[in-house]
């Protein structure tokens, strides 16, 4: 079977710490979070120093619905080289709402009439990412894991990124991966919200529960990885192949993104006047951590 990939081009960017307003120089005064990069805690926030995003459309499985509304967020240290990548997947696919808070699940509310529960989060849940330099080589191809148990009985989860649960690395070293997050392990681990049955009671439009502040109701994977993976040839693209998801809203696991359209513009890119190239183009193809106690 054929899957569709999404390619994002060789990234370039420049961050200025002033922009040309109305013909005038005015200085601007950037966040130390944004100077260091994004923070792979799982927290999706472009503001935080991604400087490239590209929404996307998923084609699933067996199905004919496309699903709009995701996202690929990329940021590119101009010193080391190392590279951010954030995957959102759209609500309207999958979320971290799942037992009696569930949204959007169940018989007569989604194409796939299931329901959702955590263990189907920590079941199989999990992201292809491979990298290619600027001459086109494959460096790095890695599955990364989206949440499961430590270990047998502990009671305590947590992503293992490519090094555990459902993650893996097929081409490359694991080493070169520097970090990564998502959003149910940012619930679980840094709120320290541990809901293995309930997710936060919210509506439609995923309001937050007051209860359970910053809970994150989207799926997202963050991983970096090394700038010296890309060698003298500097970094070339991300593909996401494809994402597992068991169950989803519409219908069978394999999700397939490609592009969507326009760019998301945070305030922020305007404020730091960066400079960027993206493109995307389209081609088909065949188709840790430590455990935390």
């Amino acid at each position: 079977m054929e899957m569709t990939m999404i390619k994002v081009t060789k990234l370039q960017v420049a961050l200025f710490g002033a922009v040309l307003v109305a013909g005038g120089l005015v200085v601007v005064l950037v966040a130390s979070t944004a100077l260091g990069g994004p923070i792979l805690d799982g927290k999706l926030d472009p503001a935080e120093g991604y400087t490239s995003g590209q929404f996307l459309n998923l084609t699933v499985e067996k199905s004919s619905i496309i699903v709009s509304g995701g996202q690929l967020w990329l940021y590119q240290d101009p010193n080391s080289g190392d590279v951010s990548v954030a995957l959102t997947l759209p609500t309207t696919l999958v979320d971290n709402t799942y037992g009696d808070g569930m949204v959007g699940w169940g018989k007569g509310v989604a194409p796939s009439g299931k329901n959702h529960n955590f263990k189907d989060l920590i079941g199989s849940d999990k992201a292809q990412f491979t990298f290619t330099d600027g001459a086109g080589n494959t460096v790095l191809d890695v599955v990364m894991d989206y949440m499961s148990q430590t270990s047998k009985g502990s009671g305590a989860y947590a992503s293992f990124g490519v090094t555990g649960g459902d993650g893996e690395v097929q081409l490359g070293s694991a080493d070169a991966v520097l970090g990564w997050g998502t959003s149910l392990d940012h619930n679980f681990n840094a709120l320290g919200f541990v809901l293995t049955e309930d997710s936060p009671e919210t509506d439609a439009a995923y309001t937050e529960n007051p209860d359970f502040a910053g809970w994150i109701y989207e799926v997202v994977y963050e991983l970096q990885v090394s700038g010296s993976l890309f060698a003298d040839n500097g970094f070339g693209n991300v593909e996401v192949p494809i994402v597992h998801i068991s169950p989803n809203k519409i219908g069978a696991n394999k999700v397939y993104p490609y592009t969507g359209g326009e760019v998301p513009e945070p305030a922020t890119i305007a404020l730091m006047g960066i400079g960027l190239s993206l493109a995307l183009v389209f081609r088909k193809k065949p188709g840790s951590r430590p455990a935390r106690d």
